[in-house]
């Protein structure tokens, strides 16, 4: 796979218009993960977006939905939780299926340099954007990667995910693509994010063989309907011999 599709290294206004001649018009909406203000590209109109992929489907076109285009509740949560752990100085991270990267942009934030993949090519055009947006882009890189196929060349302390397991055929793939790019270090983690709803427990099952893991929940309010929701958050290390 390329390693890119889109040319990402132009300046914010040329990016932009390249995600209005997809999704027709864009804005940033502000966001805020643990004391953090972060600008976060958004599809302004995401249902006529959608009448406009259906309207492909009518042809026979295969279709994508944007679900990495959403701030997924978990991801600021996940993002909190980034700002008050003990990272040391110089800790490497991996963030995969990162959608438009809310959780890269809160470490880079906070100053540590961290990779940034996922399989969409315009996820990783909305990543770049809200990294230059956010003055954090020298921080950030940048890699298409389909973890059922990919490998980087590379080992990090931390791999973060959010909302990842959505799909059983990916859960062992995925596993397996953590496991070869975690770094071999008593003190490496996996740290994944996801709404209770999604139990993934044929992932957790397999991943229990090689990792010692917590689990950790967090109830937010759904300011649309009123509802209490709970987002699991796991912490995933190497067992010792």
């Amino acid at each position: 796979m390329a390693d890119l599709v889109h040319n990402l290294d132009r300046p914010i206004g040329a990016l932009i218009d390249m995600a209005v001649r997809e999704f027709g018009p864009v804005e940033f909406k502000t966001i805020n993960a643990g004391g953090l203000s972060l600008e976060v590209l958004q599809i302004k109109n995401m249902q006529q977006y959608l009448d406009k992929l259906i309207d492909q489907t009518r042809g026979g076109k295969k279709i994508t939905l944007p679900l990495w285009a959403k701030i997924w509740p978990s991801c600021l949560i996940l993002g909190y939780t980034l700002t008050k752990f003990p990272f040391h100085e110089g800790a490497s991270f991996l963030e995969v299926g990162a959608g438009g990267a809310v959780n890269s942009l809160v470490l880079a934030k906070l100053g540590h340099q961290v990779t940034v993949s996922d399989v969409e090519p315009f996820a990783l055009l909305f990543s770049k954007i809200n990294a230059l947006k956010n003055g954090v882009s020298e921080k950030m890189t940048f890699h298409r990667a389909d973890f059922t196929v990919d490998t980087l060349d590379a080992r990090y302390e931390y791999i973060l995910g959010c909302e990842v397991l959505y799909e059983e055929a990916s859960f062992e793939p995925l596993l397996d693509f953590m496991g070869n790019h975690l770094a071999e270090t008593p003190t490496a983690e996996i740290l994944l994010a996801m709404d209770e709803k999604r139990q993934g427990r044929k992932f957790f099952d397999r991943a229990n063989e090689t990792y010692a893991m917590m689990k950790s929940a967090a109830t937010y309010q759904d300011k649309e309907t009123g509802d209490k929701n709970v987002v699991n958050l796991f912490r995933m290390k190497r067992k010792q011999a």
